[in-house]
C-alpha cells in the first residue's frame, strides 16, 4: 500500500505542476494577446497617417507626400509595408520592392486583420481599413514582421517556464519538509505503540494533532477496556483455581483418613467436596452461556442483547418460573464493548433472578446518560450490607451457592467506563434495586 506521505506528495506535486502549467498558458496569452492589440493599434494610426497625406490629382490619380511618409516605408524588405489602393488603380510601399500584399479591398468603415507570409518568408501582421475621401472608395493595408514579436515571446515563455520550474522545486522542498513535520506525530505514535509491544508502556502519551487525537483516544480506551478484561479474567480464574485447589486438598485429606475413619465419614466428605466443585463449575458454565458467543468490541444492540441474556436465564431459572420483564426508554444506547454488557447483565439479573421470590425488571433509561435498572421482589439487603455488596467474596446470605464475586465483576465494569453503581430497595417490587449509571 502506498504510504500517506508518498500519497499527499503525488497529490500536491500534480496539483502545482498542473496548477504552473495553467498559469504558463494564461500568462503566455495574455502577453501575445497583449501585445498584437498594441500592434493593430499603431497599425490603425500608420494607416490614419497614411490617408492624411493621401490626395487626388484633377483626373482622379492618387498620391502619397513623400516627405511626410517614414523612413521605413522606403528601406527594402525592412518589415513594414503598406498598400492602399482604390478600383482604379494601387500603391505599394517602396519597402515591397518589386512584391506586393495578396489582399482584397474593403468597404468604407470596414476594418480586418490578417496574418500572411509576406516578402522573404516573413510572418506579416496586416491591417485593412477602408475609408471614403473625396467620393473615392479606399483600401489601406499597413502591415509589419512580426518575427521579432514572437522571438521576444518565446523567450519570456522559455523565461517564465525557467522561473515556474525553479519555483516548484521550492515549494516542493518546503512541502516535503511540512509533510514530514504534519505526519511526526503519527511516528511518535508508532514508537508508543512500540514500546506497548515491548511492555514498556501502557498507554499511548503522544500529543497528537486534533486530527489524530480521536484515533489515540480510542485506543487508549481499547487499551483500558482489554487490561480490564485480562484482570477480570485473571481474578476469574484464579478464583476457579483456588476453589478446586481448596476441594481437592480435602478430597486428598478424606484419602489419607479412609484407613481411620467409618465408610459414611468418608462418603459424606467426599461427597460435599464434589458438590462444591460441581457448584464451581456450574457457575462459571453459567456465566459462559449468559456472556454468549461474542465478539469482543462490536457495538451493542440492546434490544437484541438483552432479549437473548433473559431467554438464557428463563432457561437456566425455569423450574422457578421466575417472570422477567424489561423495558428501554428514550431510545438509549450503550456505547462499550458488548461483553462487558452482557457481563453486566448476566449478572445483574442473575443474581435478580437466585434472591427474587417471582419477579425481576429490568429498565434501560436513555438520555444524557444511559442507566440499567434492576430490579427483584426478593427479601432485599440491610442497609449495612449494601454498602458490602460490591467486596469481592462478600455474600449476604451463605444459604444459597456462589462466590460473592458477580456485583463485584458488575462494580469493576461499570467503574472502567467511569460510571457508578448505586444499591437501593425497589419502590415497585420491594426487593433489591441496582442501578448502572453511565456518563
Amino acid at each position: 500500500m502506498t504510504s500517506l506521505r508518498a500519497r499527499l506528495s503525488w497529490s500536491l506535486t500534480v496539483s502545482l505542476v498542473l496548477l504552473l502549467a495553467l498559469q504558463w498558458m494564461i500568462a503566455s496569452y495574455a502577453i501575445s494577446a497583449l501585445t498584437e492589440n498594441q500592434l493593430s493599434d499603431r497599425l490603425q494610426r500608420e494607416s490614419e497617417n497614411l490617408l492624411a497625406i493621401l490626395s487626388f490629382s484633377p483626373n482622379g490619380e492618387m498620391i502619397l507626400d513623400a516627405n511626410r511618409m517614414g523612413a521605413i516605408y522606403q528601406r527594402q524588405f525592412s518589415g513594414h509595408y503598406y498598400v492602399v489602393s482604390t478600383e482604379q488603380q494601387q500603391l505599394i510601399s517602396r519597402s515591397l520592392w518589386d512584391s506586393t500584399l495578396d489582399i482584397h479591398t474593403l468597404a468604407a468603415g470596414k476594418s480586418e486583420k490578417l496574418n500572411i507570409t509576406g516578402p522573404e518568408q516573413q510572418p506579416l501582421l496586416v491591417m485593412l481599413y477602408g475609408y471614403k475621401k473625396n467620393n473615392h472608395v479606399i483600401t489601406i493595408a499597413v502591415a509589419e514582421n512580426i518575427q521579432p514579436l514572437q522571438a521576444n515571446i518565446r523567450h519570456f515563455q522559455w523565461l517564465y517556464a525557467a522561473i515556474s520550474i525553479f519555483g516548484l522545486a521550492i515549494i516542493l522542498f518546503v512541502q516535503r519538509h511540512m509533510i514530514l513535520n504534519a505526519l511526526a506525530p503519527l511516528q511518535k505514535v508508532q514508537a508508543n505503540i512500540a514500546q506497548l509491544e515491548r511492555g514498556e508502556a501502557t498507554h499511548l502519551d503522544v500529543a497528537a494533532p486534533s486530527e489524530i487525537m480521536p484515533l489515540v483516544t480510542q485506543i487508549n480506551r481499547l487499551l483500558t477496556a482489554m487490561d480490564s478484561k485480562y484482570q477480570r479474567s485473571r481474578e476469574s480464574i484464579g478464583n476457579l483455581a483456588h476453589s478446586l485447589k481448596t476441594r481437592l486438598t480435602l478430597l486428598n485429606q478424606t484419602a489419607e483418613k479412609l484407613s481411620t475413619c467409618s465408610p459414611a465419614e468418608a462418603e459424606l466428605s467426599i461427597y460435599e467436596s464434589t458438590q462444591a466443585m460441581h457448584q464451581v463449575i456450574e457457575r462459571e458454565l453459567k456465566r459462559a452461556r449468559l456472556i454468549g458467543d461474542i465478539r469482543p468490541g462490536r457495538q451493542a444492540n440492546l434490544s437484541l442483547s438483552i432479549t437473548e441474556l433473559i431467554n438464557t436465564l428463563r432457561q437456566i431459572y425455569g423450574e422457578k418460573n421466575v417472570t422477567i420483564t424489561w423495558e428501554i426508554i428514550a431510545d438509549a444506547q450503550f456505547k462499550g464493548d458488548k461483553e462487558d454488557l452482557l457481563e453486566m447483565l448476566g449478572n445483574l439479573l442473575d443474581n435478580a433472578c437466585k434472591w427474587c421470590r417471582n419477579r425481576v425488571s429490568l429498565t434501560v433509561i436513555g438520555g444524557e446518560s444511559t442507566s440499567f435498572v434492576v430490579e427483584d421482589d426478593g427479601p432485599g439487603a440491610s442497609l449495612y450490607d449494601l454498602n458490602l455488596l460490591t467486596r469481592r467474596g462478600f455474600r449476604a446470605d451463605e444459604s444459597k451457592p456462589g462466590s460473592g464475586l458477580g456485583l463485584a465483576i458488575v462494580n469493576d465494569i461499570v467503574e472502567s467506563y467511569g460510571g457508578t453503581l448505586v444499591f437501593g430497595r425497589s419502590a415497585a417490587l420491594g426487593g433489591l434495586r441496582v442501578e448502572a449509571k453511565f456518563k
